[in-house]
């Protein structure tokens, strides 16, 4: 069976045999399942990927002998999701769902209206987030993990360098999403585009917060009359960007 997918740190051009230990291990060998002579496939953090056949599964690792390189799988658009923190749940519900969905990066920011965290809540945070957005690109298939970054404060944020078209999810006007994707679909774009997406907190944007983002280049993009919930607009404009590039 190919059905499961397993992550390796790195996949050395030319080694034959791999090793899994620690969670992989544990996954494979209890939650999976997989059994000696069952073909599975390998990912690495750089894209690489490879069929691969299980050759033991020991008490502490498993072996697994390559059978097949397959080529890099590199993306059409690096979306960085840059979402105001929410209550816990939604938050782990959207690190799911953007590493289903092939965002490149989930970036937590901290702003007036957001959830707060201490600095010990945050990283145990991170260490889960990062588990659950590596776990949903396994079941997705995805050859490239997102990565999760450490919340950080809004101002932080945007006083750093932001590569790329830079859209901002406003209640207080915008251009159409839509028309926006395709004014840049319509032009001649390389590949890996980068796109950043910001979706503000259950209280919404303050005044002085979007014109902040606003003076750092951030577009004011709408999706349309309704008001959505964070999380449902984070996730609807996400899958949006990502479709136009056919990620």
């Amino acid at each position: 069976m190919t059905s499961n997918q397993f992550f390796v740190p790195r996949l050395e051009e030319g080694a034959s045999l791999i090793v899994l230990r620690g969670e992989e291990h544990r996954h494979l060998a209890k939650a999976a399942r997989v059994r000696p002579g069952d073909s599975v496939r390998l990912f690495d953090a750089d894209g690489r990927r490879c069929l691969a056949e299980v050759v033991s599964v020991g008490r502490e690792r498993s072996e697994l002998r390559v059978l097949r390189r397959e080529g890099s799988e590199g993306r059409r658009v690096s979306l960085a999701l840059v979402q105001a923190m929410l209550q816990a749940k939604k938050m782990e519900f959207l690190v799911q769902k953007a590493a289903e969905l092939g965002c490149a990066e989930f970036l937590p920011v901290i702003t007036e209206r957001s959830i707060r965290e201490t600095a010990e809540r945050s990283g145990r945070k991170l260490e889960r987030w990062t588990k659950i957005a590596l776990e949903a690109t396994k079941q997705s298939k995805g050859a490239l993990a997102t990565v999760v970054r450490a919340p950080r404060a809004l101002t932080a944020y945007l006083r750093g360098a932001v590569p790329g078209r830079k859209l901002l999810l406003s209640e207080r006007g915008g251009r159409p999403l839509k028309d926006i994707l395709a004014e840049l679909d319509a032009r001649p774009f390389p590949e890996a585009a980068p796109v950043s997406l910001l979706i503000g907190p259950e209280g919404g944007w303050s005044v002085a917060e979007e014109g902040l983002a606003r003076e750092s280049g951030f577009e004011a993009a709408s999706l349309g009359h309704r008001i959505l919930k964070a999380e449902t607009a984070a996730l609807a404009a996400a899958a949006m960007v990502l479709h136009f590039w056919g990620e």
